[in-house]
């Protein structure tokens, strides 16, 4: 998880406008020789005084002298929950005063930024010892220090799906996509949610339309499209959408494996063949379909042994040898497929698994352990 480091600005930023002796100018000394204590004591004071309470320096060095007690190893535990909320009131207060280009008004936004990563980290700490509502609640107050930014939304989603809150993570995801953030992976969380709450067909649609909108080579939304298409007895319709799509993008190699794997799903298994080798070759590297090939060509290979195993003697003594090396054929085939798929993701275990199976029915004993040392791993 991403760590934000704060960089604190130098005391020297904070220049007293003339020698004269008051307690903004005390606090400004404290805070530079690093006495917070000291600061925040002479700092109260100056807010109260009807001499320096209205100064935009004043509140400026207010909110800085606050800010620096944040997470500060010594003078920590001067801050409360209540610290940062003084801070960016104070910094409210100097802008309404100086302006957004004032002397100190213009210096308020890098230090909001850093508020709002001292804020987040401290969610973060929360996150990472799994206090869900506490870390929550953290990165919703980053967010509001900084509402353009995605991490503490985003953060926040993470949260409240571990917290097994869905609908909340639910409508972070929303809140990040408002942002602008609007990615493959964000729609794939946020419907695998929505699946898991039940959520209407209809509203499960509707994202998954969305999420194509911005992200049209998904292989994931797309077979989750079509999934529902073909569960409501659509089949015909989602394989005239998806080779309308194929028509005006004829050389997505993801397109074709979505086709293959609704070509599968009707039986159709040479239509899903040509597809998925049509993927491979637009896309060398196109994992799902060598996969989804070895898969084929192995199942092929397991129905001609499966007829082997079920005859009685005599008639094995027939046919059952011929039936056999028809499934070797078949087994054969799928091997260079597993191969090419384990060399693209090669901790997959489902393509290690299958693996060893096609390499323990042709004898290969070496290759065979091989794969099973490493799915022991």
């Amino acid at each position: 998880m991403k760590k934000f480091f704060l960089t604190v600005l130098a005391a020297g930023a904070i220049t007293a406008a003339s020698a004269q002796k008051s307690a903004v100018n005390a606090a400004i000394t404290n805070q530079a020789n690093g006495t917070l204590d000291k600061a925040k004591a002479e700092i109260d004071k100056a807010i109260e005084h009807k001499k320096t309470k209205d100064d935009a320096k004043t509140w400026f060095v207010r909110g800085t002298v606050y800010q620096d007690l944040i997470n500060h190893p010594i003078y920590g535990k001067l801050a409360t929950e209540e610290t940062p909320k003084i801070v960016i009131a104070s910094f409210k207060k100097t802008i309404e005063l100086d302006g957004e280009n004032g002397e100190y008004g213009k210096q308020v936004p890098e230090r909001m930024q850093q508020l709002y990563g001292q804020v987040l980290n401290e969610a973060v700490e929360h996150h990472n010892k799994q206090e869900w509502e506490q870390a929550i609640e953290g990165y919703k107050f980053a967010s509001e220090i900084s509402p353009k930014d995605t991490t503490a939304v985003l953060y926040a989603a993470y949260a409240a799906q571990a917290n097994k809150d869905y609908p909340q993570a639910i409508k972070f995801y929303d809140k990040v996509l408002d942002l602008g953030h609007r990615t493959e992976n964000i729609y794939s969380a946020k419907i695998q949610l929505m699946q898991a709450t039940n959520a209407s067909e209809e509203e499960i649609m509707a994202a998954l339309a969305e999420g194509l909108k911005h992200s049209p080579n998904s292989v994931y939304l797309m077979q989750e499209e079509l999934r529902y298409y073909l569960k409501n007895g659509k089949g015909a319709e989602a394989k005239a959408k998806l080779e309308k799509a194929i028509k005006a993008d004829p050389n997505n190699a993801s397109l074709y494996a979505v086709l293959g794997n609704i070509q599968e799903q009707n039986k159709d298994l040479d239509a899903a063949v040509t597809s998925y080798k049509k993927a491979i070759e637009l896309d060398p590297n196109n994992f799902d379909s060598y996969y989804n090939l070895g898969v084929i060509e192995y199942n092929r290979g397991g129905e001609f042994g499966n007829k082997a195993a079920k005859m009685d003697y005599k008639t094995y003594q027939k046919q059952g040898k011929a039936l056999e090396a028809q499934a070797k054929k078949h087994y054969e085939t799928a091997l260079p497929y597993f191969e090419k798929a384990h060399k693209i993701q090669p901790e997959d275990r489902n393509t290690i698994q299958n693996l060893m199976r096609i390499y323990s029915r042709l004898n290969r004993t070496a290759e065979a352990n091989s794969m099973q040392k490493l799915l022991d791993k």
